[in-house]
């Protein structure tokens, strides 16, 4: 909370925020024109974004004064602590784990002082993800479809939460949680924008066609600019994304790859046994990181996607102690690196490629079932 204390020139996207939603307060519907003059540009996130940050308008008064906005955003802070720290205690984490929460200097930042949106994402992701571990299926759901409406990172998580679901609840009603319980949501939520101007909304707040600034970039900074904007590119590392989680959905989150159809069959209607916590974590939190491995590109607030799940991750990949601690250093210090190099880059890249496989190749230390 010291972070707190007054100091200039913290924020960057904080105004436009604010501004954005003032527009929205004003009456405007069309996403493209909810573009603030002097801002950064026009809104690109979901509705829930904007209601968020119309509140965080009147507690900064108009962004005049950012101490109130960071005493919230700290307490966002504080609260993901105990719930992440619960999720730790729920998959049977050491306790040693739960003071690596805290320690990272980028976190800080960007909750209390950039106050960004991940971090209220994030947080609902979390809240989640305890409903998850919970079996509070539908709540998940709904809780999830709240952080997909901050911002559209969330869908990482989607591939794991398919499966968690489809052991739940078996195939039929999966379905139709995601129609009930995720997509509705979004529809009410995104209604007085889809109401009037649904294409303009639809291709503003879920554009996957968006391609980033290369000087901002954390992960790919060892590439060339050229190879970085390429589409061949992107097609390489949306199919890296596609192989990786079908390995896992095959021979880590499922046994589909070598029991066939009849893992699917014997599970059409959900699985008999209560999955552990620990199988949800690994499943949810697995499926986030071979997104972030291959992202088009990771900007600094985005650490705050998977920073509190490092430490359990590497804990459960049984890699050798002083390895893990070399990967978690790797990564924060990657991520503290502005502007960042291509050796930062790398490292963090490394990094990641290392916890995967550690992952990967575990022997099961996780129970997939609740003995």
């Amino acid at each position: 909370m010291l972070a707190c204390l007054p100091r200039r020139d913290t924020e960057i996207d904080f105004s436009t925020y604010v501004n954005q939603a003032r527009l929205f307060l004003a009456g405007e519907r069309d996403y493209r024109a909810i573009d603030p003059i002097g801002g950064s540009g026009p809104c690109v996130y979901p509705a829930g974004h904007l209601y968020i940050y119309a509140l965080l308008d009147k507690v900064s008064a108009h962004a005049a004064h950012l101490l109130p906005a960071q005493v919230v955003f700290g307490a966002v802070y504080l609260v993901t602590l105990v719930v992440i720290s619960h999720l730790y205690r729920m998959a049977g984490a050491p306790p040693i784990l739960i003071p690596m929460l805290a320690l990272s200097k980028r976190l800080h930042s960007i909750f209390v002082l950039r106050l960004f949106n991940d971090p209220i994402a994030m947080l609902f992701m979390y809240i989640a993800t305890w409903f998850l571990c919970r079996r509070r299926w539908s709540m998940a759901c709904v809780v999830y479809s709240l952080a997909l409406s901050i911002k559209m990172n969330v869908l990482l998580f989607l591939p794991g939460l398919l499966v968690i679901l489809f052991r739940a609840w078996g195939a039929v009603r999966t379905i139709g949680s995601l129609a009930g319980l995720i997509v509705l949501p979004q529809l009410l939520l995104g209604g007085p924008f889809l109401a009037s101007y649904p294409a303009s909304y639809l291709s503003q707040a879920f554009d996957f066609s968006r391609v980033f600034l290369y000087e901002w970039t954390v992960n790919w900074r060892f590439l060339d600019e050229k190879v970085f904007v390429s589409p061949k590119f992107s097609r390489t590392l949306l199919g890296a994304h596609a192989l990786c989680l079908l390995a896992f959905g095959l021979f880590r989150w499922t046994q589909l790859g070598t029991q066939g159809v009849s893992w699917i069959k014997v599970r059409w209607h959900g699985d008999r046994t209560p999955m552990s916590a620990q199988y949800i974590l690994l499943t949810l939190w697995t499926s986030n990181l071979i997104g972030m491995i291959c992202a088009r590109s990771l900007h600094y607030q985005f650490y705050s996607w998977y920073a509190h799940q490092l430490p359990l991750l590497v804990w459960s990949s049984r890699l050798p102690a002083a390895l893990s601690v070399v990967l978690l250093v790797l990564i924060e210090a990657a991520w503290n690196t502005f502007p960042s190099t291509p050796a930062s880059s790398l490292g963090l890249l490394l990094a990641h490629l290392l916890l995967l496989m550690g992952i990967w190749t575990r022997r099961q230390h996780a129970p997939m079932h609740v003995e």
